[in-house]
């Protein structure tokens, strides 16, 4: 019996990983520049769209030049409508930071400008301003999140 127990601890413990989202520091540019920051949230994108896992949205959050959070839309793979890429990102960083207050970071983000839900947890999150593009070479500054209240 205590055996038993032994083992099945065991191979419990063998079987759980950390999160690889969280587990290995995110990928960095050579250089910390916008067209990087949005090059990276672009091919998020084109990563999750390849893979099936949603509409093709990427975003990364940063911090002081440096990636802290990166995330593509995973609705249809979590089978959760809220999956979007910039919330994926931002609790990505959160995670990271070990808090949820990232006041002194940006977000990029892949496409037009957020959505409200995902504009209100920039807001939420006091993350200072949201770049947003459609190609790493025409990049807009969408200033600080603003809260769209329904109407």
């Amino acid at each position: 019996m205590l055996r038993r127990r032994f083992l099945a601890a065991a191979g419990a413990a063998a079987l759980w990983r950390p999160s690889s989202a969280w587990a290995v520091e995110p990928w960095q540019p050579p250089e910390p520049f916008h067209r990087a920051f949005m090059a990276r949230a672009i091919q998020l994108a084109n990563t999750g769209t390849a893979r099936g896992e949603g509409t093709p949205y990427g975003a990364v959050v940063v911090r002081r030049g440096r990636i802290i959070g990166e995330g593509w839309n995973r609705s249809a793979v979590k089978g959760d409508p809220t999956a979007h890429a910039e919330i994926e990102a931002i609790q990505d960083a959160a995670r990271r930071l070990g808090r949820r207050d990232l006041a002194g970071c940006v977000m990029y983000a892949s496409g037009g400008r957020p959505c409200p839900m995902c504009e209100g947890g920039a807001y939420f999150a006091s993350i200072d301003r949201i770049y947003h593009a459609h190609d790493a070479g025409d990049i807009t500054d969408a200033g600080p999140p603003q809260i769209m209240y329904c109407r």
